[in-house]
């Protein structure tokens, strides 16, 4: 019994990042209106710019990395002020437009 406790609520940590940065976009527009701001470099269908595809990536992946990216501070690194340029209500409804692209 104990064991089927701890491991419901082992799961129920593990997915509640998840869930949360799933539901995390209040925008109207799903976050396209943010995400028009990465459109120059990765596309506007997320998979046709100059630099990384987006398109179809896991949202909660992509939101760790730009996390990732505001916390370290890299000089020299476009995506430093990008990143810190969104609160992270703002990047969850990013990554949330991106993740929802056909994969290329």
């Amino acid at each position: 019994m104990k064991r089927s406790l701890c491991a419901v609520a082992l799961l129920g940590v593990l997915a509640s990042p998840w869930a949360q940065a799933q539901t995390a976009c209040a925008a109207a527009d799903g976050g396209r209106l943010l995400a028009s701001g990465c459109f120059q470099c990765h596309g506007t269908d997320g998979k046709s710019g100059a630099f990384d595809a987006l398109a179809g990536d896991g949202q909660l992946d992509m939101l760790n990395k730009l996390n990732e990216m505001r916390s370290k501070g890299v000089e020299g690194n476009i995506m430093y002020p990008h990143a810190r340029g969104y609160t992270s209500a703002q990047l969850a409804c990013i990554t949330l437009y991106f993740s929802k692209l056909p994969k290329p």
